[in-house]
């Protein structure tokens, strides 16, 4: 968690993509299809300016 808020603000771009697993919260570094934690396939993007 600490270096997803780290990367969004610390960001110089204009737009930063959050990936978060909807089943445990796990954030994804990766982008991944699936959770490393879980296993799940439920991931959702905030997309934030």
């Amino acid at each position: 968690m600490r270096r997803a808020l780290e990367s969004v603000l610390l960001r110089s771009e204009g737009r930063t993509v959050i990936e978060e697993c909807r089943r445990c919260g796990t954030t994804l570094e990766t982008g991944g299809p699936s959770c490393p934690a879980c296993g799940r396939d439920d991931i959702v993007k905030y997309h934030l300016e």
